[in-house]
């Protein structure tokens, strides 16, 4: 199951509160934790850094973003922000 704290800015992140069914999005159980990419729909895709490597849900969804499992051919990896990440032995 997703962490509630995983859900933080997702457009369906209102399910997750009291008003949704036992408090929970629907998607929370079926959903799993990965590495996507985000582009905003604004954003050309050849430009440099366009896309955001982020470790999200997969049933994540940004208003005004489109995520991909995996990059476009037309984009290079070095040309991808990428997240800080934590590791879980380091804490």
């Amino acid at each position: 199951m997703i962490p509630r704290s995983a859900c933080v800015g997702c457009r369906d992140n209102f399910y997750n509160g009291p008003m949704g069914d036992n408090g929970r999005c629907w998607h929370a159980k079926s959903g799993k934790m990965q590495t996507r990419y985000r582009i905003y729909s604004h954003v050309r895709p050849t430009e440099p850094y366009a896309f955001h490597e982020m470790r999200v849900p997969s049933c994540y969804g940004e208003r005004g973003a489109v995520f991909y499992n995996v990059l476009p051919n037309v984009v290079s990896l070095k040309n991808v922000v990428r997240s800080k990440r934590i590791d879980k032995e380091s804490k």
